[in-house]
C-alpha cells in the first residue's frame, strides 16, 4: 500500500509542476489585460487542466494502479476541495513557492484519493474521508470570512 501511494504520489507531485508551467506559460501568453481575455484565458486553464488530469489516468495504469480511473476521478474531487481551501491561502510573490504549492496540491490530491479509492477501505473510514474533504472549502471560506469581514 505504501508503494502505490509512493508512485501516485510522484505522479500527481510531477503533473502538478507540469499543470503550473502551462497555466503560466498560457498567463504569459495572454497579454492583453484582464477584462478582454478574460474567457479565452479562463478557457485556456480550463483546457490545460483537464488535459493535466486525463493524462494522470494513462500514467496511473503504466505504474500498476488498480482503479486507475476511480483514483483519477477522485484526484480531480478532491483537488476542486483543495483549490477551494487555497483561496484562503495568500499568495507567495516567489514563483518557486508557487510550484511547490501546485506540486504540494495535486500530491495531496492523488494520495487521498488513493487511498479513498482503494477496493478494500471500510465504508466508515471512506466516508469520514470525504467528509474531511468537503470540509476543506467550508475551512477555507471561514478563514476568509474571519480575515475580512462578510
Amino acid at each position: 500500500m505504501l508503494r502505490l501511494l509512493g508512485r501516485v504520489a510522484a505522479i500527481y507531485g510531477s503533473l502538478g509542476a507540469l499543470w503550473w508551467v502551462a497555466i503560466n506559460a498560457t498567463r504569459t501568453a495572454t497579454r492583453c489585460g484582464d477584462w478582454p481575455c478574460l474567457y479565452p484565458t479562463l478557457s485556456a486553464y480550463l483546457v490545460v487542466t483537464v488535459v493535466v488530469l486525463a493524462a494522470a489516468v494513462p500514467l496511473l495504469i503504466r505504474v500498476a494502479v488498480t482503479p486507475a480511473r476511480r483514483v483519477a476521478v477522485t484526484a480531480a474531487a478532491v483537488l476542486l476541495a483543495i483549490r477551494g481551501f487555497g483561496e484562503a491561502v495568500p499568495s507567495s510573490p516567489y514563483e518557486v513557492v508557487e510550484v511547490l504549492r501546485a506540486g504540494l496540491a495535486f500530491t495531496a490530491a492523488g494520495t487521498v484519493a488513493a487511498l479513498l479509492a482503494t477496493p478494500g477501505l471500510a465504508r466508515r473510514w471512506r466516508v469520514l474521508g470525504w467528509l474531511a474533504v468537503l470540509a476543506l472549502p467550508v475551512i477555507g471560506l471561514a478563514a476568509v470570512w474571519t480575515r475580512y469581514g462578510f
